[in-house]
Parts: structure tokens; C-alpha cells; sequence
């Protein structure tokens, strides 16, 4: 399966190739032939940003947030909402901490995702079947997580719940037999394998289930795996 911030990486191109042609349809139509140098203008340093022939711009996940928002009152309030300028300014946010190697879990990556939707939604995006597929593929890989989960910790339960038995049945057989022949020292026998039993009992009340995962298929390369991460994938 994807980790979290693969499928961040892959919502971020997605608002890249499905957004670029309608800011540069929305630039074009206030600034004229000055688009790339108004697109420009939103940036303080001195990266290049156009195509070596000067008349296109190379758009990233970055650049297209950053335009927007500069360029919102100028561009984009005529054709889109409120709405969609709060999804600019969270995925600018959910951007910087991608680029700055943070951590995400399965609801910033999941609110990402649904963000990138939107705007591709208000935009009319060719790329908007891509971006619900990807995160229909999240959803479905975070419940059959879940559900994985949930049916191997049922059945470690029971299966301790066996071995709790198992040793309540031999403490008991084995406390029996030495009560029925007893001699001086059976009841400190019988203590020390009382205590012994109980404090089996006890650790077994007090492990925790391991984090075992089983057999599904891989989302992406569709095999059978036995772990968290598909080592096929990942090799």
C-alpha cells in the first residue's frame, strides 16, 4: 500500500496538472500577454520559473498555490468562492509541511486529498476522476486496515483467553495431586506453583496484541502480502 505521504505527493501533482491550465486561463484573461511576468511577481526569489522560450511557466504544487492566493482578488474571487480560497490556504500549509518532511496520518492525508478534490471540482478539472480514485483507494486500504486489525485482535483475545485456561487447568491438576499426597512440605509447594500460575495468568491478562497484519491483497500491485507494507512495492 501507499504510506501517507506518497499519496500527499500524488494529491499534490494531481492539483498540479488539473489546476495550471485554469490559472493560466484565469491569468491570462486580466493580465493579456503579461501573465508569466504578473505570475512572477508573486515570488521573492530568484528561481526561473519560465519555459527556456520565456512564454510558458513551470508550474509545482507551490507556485500554483502561491499565484493563487496572491492573484485571488485580481483572478479568481469572480470565478470562485470563499470556499475554495480556505482550501488554497490549507493546502499551502499541508504543502510547506510535505516539503519540510512532515509527518501525516490517514486524516491530514485524507483532508488533503478531499481538498485537491474540491478545487479540481470548482475548476471543472479533466483530473477530478484521478483525485477521487485516489482517495476512494485511501479509504478503502484505512478500513480493510481497521477491519484487519480489529479481527486479529479478536482473535489473540481468544486465544489468550485459551492459554489463561490452559493454566488454570494445570494449576489446578497439579495443586490436586500434591494436596492428595501430601507431606510436610506440600503446601509451600503448593504456594510457590500457585504464585507461579497466577503471575502466568496475570501476564498473560497484560499482553498486548502484536502488530500482525493479515493476508490482503496490495492496492497497487494487487499480490497477496502478510504485512503492513507490501515488500514487492517497496523493494
Amino acid at each position: 500500500m501507499a504510506s501517507n505521504r506518497e499519496r500527499v505527493t500524488q494529491g499534490l501533482e494531481l492539483l498540479t496538472g488539473g489546476m495550471s491550465a485554469f490559472v493560466e486561463k484565469q491569468l491570462r484573461s486580466v493580465h493579456g500577454d503579461r501573465w508569466i511576468d504578473a505570475a512572477r511577481g508573486s515570488f521573492r526569489d530568484d528561481r526561473a520559473r519560465t519555459g527556456e522560450n520565456g512564454e510558458s511557466f513551470q508550474w509545482d504544487a507551490h507556485a500554483l498555490l502561491t499565484v493563487m492566493w496572491d492573484q485571488w482578488n485580481t483572478c479568481f474571487r469572480t470565478v470562485l468562492g470563499h470556499t475554495e480560497r480556505s482550501l488554497v490556504s490549507e493546502l499551502r500549509e499541508f504543502r510547506n509541511r510535505w516539503a519540510h518532511q512532515g509527518s501525516f496520518d490517514f486524516d491530514d492525508t485524507y483532508r488533503v486529498l478531499d481538498s485537491v478534490r474540491r478545487l479540481l471540482l470548482a475548476a471543472e478539472s479533466p483530473r477530478l476522476p484521478d483525485i477521487q480514485s485516489e482517495k476512494q483507494d485511501l479509504i478503502e486500504s484505512h478500513v480493510a486496515e481497521q477491519v484487519n486489525s480489529q479481527l486479529l485482535q479478536a482473535s489473540f483475545k481468544k486465544n489468550k483467553l485459551w492459554v489463561i485456561a490452559i493454566y488454570l487447568i494445570c494449576c489446578v491438576t497439579l495443586v490436586g495431586y500434591l494436596i492428595a499426597y501430601a507431606n510436610d512440605s506440600t503446601m509451600f509447594v503448593v504456594t510457590i506453583i500457585s504464585l507461579l500460575f497466577v503471575y502466568l495468568c496475570y501476564q498473560q491478562f497484560k499482553l498486548d496484541p502484536p502488530l500482525l497484519y493479515g493476508p490482503r491483497e496490495c492496492g497497487r500491485c494487487h499480490r497477496i502480502i502478510y504485512r503492513k507494507s507490501c515488500p514487492y512495492c517497496t523493494d
